[in-house]
């Protein structure tokens, strides 16, 4: 052990119809309340030399190992994890995500790079030797669950390691100009039989004649990967390296790594069996999904509720598990919500407009950009659960993001800790690199992946950090940085106010670079108020209030708030931000008023249908969206807790959902009506619409 430390997404016919319905609203859907640390193995800490290599012989071309080189092993592992547990939970964080664990090709057939990422999987049954073992992990994950934290694995699904090549190239093949062919040489096309029981079976395949491509195995790697079933080249896609189309994201090989049949009911029960495996032998407590929008969602209608039933059987009611979208359009990325059975998504959209708040002051953008949110809504989910991140292990750290703009050290440290604050405050699951809280910069990719222990990597020792000097030849985990405070005071927040985990936001304020809202905490009553400032002045907001007359307490961060005439008045210094309570509870309705305002055709998205509501009485509602097929019984599509935010006040005000018009039979008249109810039960239900599918 380490010497002891003070841890400090239609046609339709509209007709109207008056009347009423005294239904009960539903409540929200349950939120996941973690703090996530993320943590690249390799990168983090080394608490066992002797695996460095693998167990394998050579050089850095057979072992991958290469401490100096930003591109292969450096020999973090799982015992150095498990020797900083009380390091991470030091910092308030209730779950540490860890990159694939599996066993990899070690290194790259050019012999250029190596699988220190955890990303180029062969052994998925098994344990890198490089990390350490099974046991290793079994004991990483015991004692977080000792020290209350959660463990979020990553997993990969979409491809394995590069071990497939072709006959006739790379390039990418398209399904019109090859298409898929028996061994009797019937054409077929996976998309109309995903996963089904018409899909053919192995025996209907031949690796010769069925693909664009002839796929070619070197000798060496015929059985390398396991369970066996991946060693077949027959459930792979074989059409080459994914090109510029559509089809090519979910049919080709994400940079030449070998992209799964996942149309094939062969990969996904081979797929299901493994992950069930993981869940059930390890106990562990959710995924984060690698490359899901690569992955046909019929194989996400399957997998992922297996995986929910297999960690019930485990007593995990709650079994988190986050795809990676990348994509920074809100309608994409709630596809996969609405049309491929994820709970939770990875927010790209979000993270690209905080970093522009803090670097460019656009508090307008941010404040609007929660209306989006609307489209996460469904009766079981809702925006609560997507994790929020401002950088990762692809794009870059937050630290190259804020030097990129700034060259002041001042200024670059205010804009971090503004930029952790607004993660921590904001609906969704702060998820934090590691790292950031020593205030690493660098670049993407290879370069966003920097060792906390001594380092090898020479320019990396010279690196800029925010908020400390570059580091030298000495472990990060002997120095402190101002972040690391920051960070322990919001997570300190967070877990004291249950708003800020999982109550309703409200956006009150977003202009001139200053921005607040208010999370309210149904439960309470109470409402936790949020400002920040992204200007290089100090500045000030007044709003209407929430909470009538109620005056406020500071309990995190610098500022000040008033009430007069029913407004609330916040000024806050330069790059700041501050955390605020009401000091008397939301005062109940006296009266609550609900009007379904429209059922229209989105304009955008012929998939889904747009239901308006608008609601008075109280600035906290939740307005429950119901629907019912003639007289049958009245079905929830979900709760819209906040109304949209604009500057132009007649583009405000609005409740929303944006169910799917597959979610509605055929030729039907539907009913709709909307529930507003306040956090006291005072409620109030709208007049009917009805509509007439096509």
């Amino acid at each position: 052990m380490r010497r002891a430390r003070r841890y400090g997404a239609l046609a339709i016919l509209l007709t109207l119809i008056v009347a009423g319905s005294p239904v009960k609203a539903a409540t929200t859907p349950a939120a996941h309340a973690e703090m996530i640390y993320f943590v690249m193995l390799d990168r983090f800490a080394n608490g066992d030399p002797t695996n460095d290599t693998g167990g394998l012989a050579g050089g850095p071309t057979s072992t991958g190992f290469q401490p100096s080189d930003p591109g292969f092993y450096h020999g973090g592992d799982l015992r150095g994890l498990i020797q900083e547990i009380p390091y991470i939970k030091s910092l308030g964080f209730t779950a540490i995500w860890v990159t694939p664990v599996v066993r990899q090709l070690p290194v790259a057939a050019d012999g250029k790079s190596a699988a220190y990422h955890g990303y180029w999987g062969v052994g998925f049954d098994q344990v890198d030797p490089h990390l350490g073992t099974m046991a290793d992990f079994k004991e990483f994950v015991s004692d977080a669950h000792a020290a209350q934290m959660k463990v979020i694995l990553d997993i990969v699904v979409n491809h394995t390691a590069d071990v497939i090549h072709y006959v006739q190239g790379g390039s990418y093949v398209g399904l019109a100009d090859q298409p898929y062919k028996t061994i009797s040489g019937k054409a077929f096309d996976p998309k109309a039989i995903a996963d089904s029981p018409s899909f053919p079976s192995l025996d209907q395949l031949s690796a010769a004649t069925s693909f664009p491509k002839t796929p070619v195995i070197d000798p060496q790697n015929l059985t390398v990967k396991s369970p066996a079933w991946l060693n077949d080249p027959r459930n792979y896609h074989n059409r080459g390296d994914v090109a510029q189309s559509d089809e090519s994201l979910q049919y080709g090989d994400f940079y030449g790594l070998d992209d799964l049949f996942t149309e094939s009911p062969t990969v996904l029960k081979g797929w299901i069996s493994v992950f069930t495996q993981w869940i059930t032998n390890t106990g562990i407590d959710g995924f984060r999904i690698d490359t899901a929008r690569h992955v046909n969602k019929e194989f996400w209608n399957a997998f992922l509720p297996a995986m929910r039933k297999a960690a019930f059987t485990q007593g995990k009611n709650n079994f988190p598990m986050w795809g990676e979208i990348y994509d920074t359009d809100p309608r994409k990325t709630s596809f996969w919500v609405k049309q491929a059975s994820f709970n939770e998504v990875l927010d790209f959209p979000m993270q690209s407009i905080m970093v522009n708040y803090v670097n460019a002051q656009d508090a307008t953008l941010l404040g609007t950009y929660f209306n989006n949110d609307d489209f996460y809504t469904t009766a079981t989910t809702n925006a609560n659960g997507l994790a929020t991140f401002l950088g990762n292990h692809d794009m870059g750290r937050i630290g190259s993001f804020i030097v990129a703009q700034t060259s002041d050290p001042s200024v670059a440290l205010k804009r971090d800790q503004l930029a952790h604050a607004l993660l921590f405050t904001i609906r969704g699951v702060p998820t934090v690199y590691y790292g950031d809280e020593f205030g690493l910069t660098g670049g993407s990719d290879k370069e966003a992946r920097q060792d906390l222990f001594s380092t090898a990597v020479s320019s990396w020792q010279d690196q800029f950090r925010i908020g400390s000097d570059p580091i030298g030849t000495k472990s990060s985990f002997d120095t402190t940085n101002p972040l690391q405070d920051t960070i322990r005071t919001l997570t300190a927040l967070r877990d004291k106010y249950p708003a800020l985990a999982n109550g309703s936001q409200l956006t009150d304020y977003a202009s001139s670079g200053i921005f607040v809202f208010s999370r309210f905490d149904k439960s309470s009553h109470q409402e936790v108020l949020v400002a920040l400032n992204a200007n290089s002045d100090a500045g000030s907001a007044t709003f209407l209030s929430n909470s009538g007359n109620s005056s406020w307490s500071l309990q995190g961060g610098t500022g000040s708030a008033s009430v007069s005439a029913a407004n609330t008045t916040v000024s806050l210094p330069a790059l700041s931000w501050a955390v605020f309570t009401a000091d008397t509870p939301t005062p109940k309705a006296s009266k609550v008023s609900t009007t379904l305002t429209s059922v229209i055709p989105d304009p955008l998205d012929s998939d889904q249908i747009e239901v308006d509501a608008t609601a008075q009485g109280s600035p906290f509602l939740d307005v429950t969206f119901k629907y019912r097929v003639g007289k049958g019984s009245w079905i929830s599509l979900g709760v819209d807790s906040a109304p949209t935010f604009s500057s132009d006040k007649m583009q405000s005000g609005f409740y929303r959902v944006f169910p799917l018009v597959a979610s509605f039979p055929k030729k039907k008249t539907i009913q709709f009506e909307a529930i507003a109810t306040d956090s006291y039960g005072v409620s109030a239900t709208s007049a009917i619409k009805s509509l007439t599918t096509k």
